[in-house]
């Protein structure tokens, strides 16, 4: 690392960690902060009182897992919502039924109305439907995670305010027609076709970042917490995440 850009820790905006991870091996996982998906609200309650100081956990209800989706409750997911500053993994799946879908991805949004939370949204197979929710409940903690959209698509995504998680299996034309400010790192461990080994590995995305963007990857780096920050700072989740990922955020 230079002068110029300390050691910033790596930033993964998208990964699945088991509710029971120890600390231990969260240990392993070296100088990263993770943001740690969970599927349904019942994985979100068994994480609700940890405090792990390299992740920020969510509350999710994955759009391709069936029970998930029969597990949701509006009061249960507003009763807990208050305890989260990231709202993830939620939002609509080729896979299923999409009326479903649609309604408890509705409510989510509207739940989520003047939250000061981040949303990271799924949208395999149905990206121009997400967009339409996303123009028509926009939030401005909202966060597109591998999306793999049209390039009008995006444009409309960043017109509603929406951010993007891009990762090693994305190809270069598409995360280069995304804004440079609105793009973050992820892996989406342990997705297979992004071949991280362990959540927080985004060296090979900062690199893949390196060649598009024509910058060094300490900069894409940096690059990445600068976009956080200011998501942080406009949704108002920066007054929500925990202290230690409040230091890093306000020292970028």
């Amino acid at each position: 690392m230079t002068a110029d850009y300390p050691g910033l820790p790596s930033l993964d905006c998208h990964a699945h960690v088991a509710p029971d991870v120890t600390r231990g091996q969260l240990a392993t996982l070296g100088n990263t902060h993770v943001f740690a998906m969970t599927r349904s609200l019942s994985e979100a309650t068994e994480v609700v009182d940890r405090a792990d100081h390299n992740l920020t956990w969510g509350i999710g209800v994955h759009p391709g897992v069936p029970t998930a989706l029969a597990g949701y409750d509006p009061d249960t997911f507003r009763r807990l919502l208050p305890r989260f500053a990231l709202v993830g993994e939620v939002g609509l799946d080729k896979r299923g039924a999409r009326g479903e879908q649609d309604r408890i991805l509705s409510d989510v949004l509207k739940a989520c109305t003047n939250q000061p939370v981040f949303i990271s949204i799924h949208s395999t197979g149905r990206t121009g439907e997400v967009v339409d929710l996303v123009e028509r409940h926009p939030h401005p903690g909202a966060i597109l995670h591998w999306f793999l959209g049209t390039s009008d698509q995006i444009a409309r995504a960043v017109a509603a305010g929406a951010y993007f998680s891009v990762n090693n299996a994305m190809n270069d034309e598409l995360i280069a027609a995304m804004p440079r400010d609105r793009i973050l790192s992820e892996t989406d461990f342990p997705a297979r076709q992004v071949r991280a080994r362990v959540p927080g590995e985004t060296q090979t995305v900062e690199s893949r970042l390196e060649r598009v963007w024509q910058i060094s990857q300490e900069e894409a780096r940096y690059q990445f917490w600068t976009n956080l920050k200011q998501l942080a700072i406009d949704s108002g989740a920066i007054d929500a995440v925990s202290d230690s990922l409040a230091d890093t955020l306000l020292a970028v």
